[in-house]
């Protein structure tokens, strides 16, 4: 009787582990497996490729592409090299006004967007500060194409945010004073 528990109990138990590890054979060697993680960004259409937050692990890029797409794209690195993970786009604003937050994008992970900054501003979301990106090391080429003169990009790492649900971006001056806020 005893053994037959065991039996019942070391069946399930041997299955589970071969799930789990099926499983992380498959998180870890998936992929393409590419040598740098630039080799392994999608090449289906003509990016402009803007360097974002990087660790060991994991690399972000911002992208304008189609000249009109704006977005995130992820590459990580597993056994195999670098692959791309995964990625957002939408359609890039026709033309932003100066110091205003017209929209907010988010791949799970990071909140994102576009804006033009006048002055001594800053960005924040529910009162924490964002970092940003300068769009004018983009290739000249790339700024014919697109109407992004003087655009900075906006982003916050979603963990770092209390509230996860309700976000209130905000455009403040060097005062603190409120120019422009967004409620999603």
């Amino acid at each position: 009787m005893r053994k037959r528990i065991i039996r019942i109990l070391v069946f399930p138990f041997i299955l589970i582990c071969l799930g789990v590890g099926y499983n992380l054979f498959l998180v870890h060697f998936s992929g393409e497996g590419k040598a740098t993680p630039e080799e392994a960004l999608p090449q289906d259409a003509r990016y402009e490729w803007i360097e974002g937050p990087k660790s060991e692990k994991e690399h972000r890029y911002f992208f304008l592409s189609s000249g009109n797409q704006f977005g995130t794209e992820v590459v990580e690195r597993n056994f195999k090299g670098w692959s791309s993970s995964n990625g957002t786009s939408t359609k890039l604003p026709k033309s932003l006004e100066e110091n205003e937050i017209a929209g907010a994008y988010s791949d799970g992970k990071i909140l994102f967007g576009l804006f033009k900054p006048n002055g001594e501003v800053k960005v924040t979301v529910n009162n924490d500060s964002t970092k940003r990106i300068d769009l004018s090391s983009i290739s000249a080429e790339f700024k014919r194409t697109y109407p992004i003169a003087g655009y900075e990009i906006w982003y916050i790492d979603l963990a770092d945010l209390n509230d996860q649900k309700n976000y209130l971006i905000k455009v403040l001056d060097e005062n603190e004073t409120v120019i422009n806020e967004l409620s999603i």
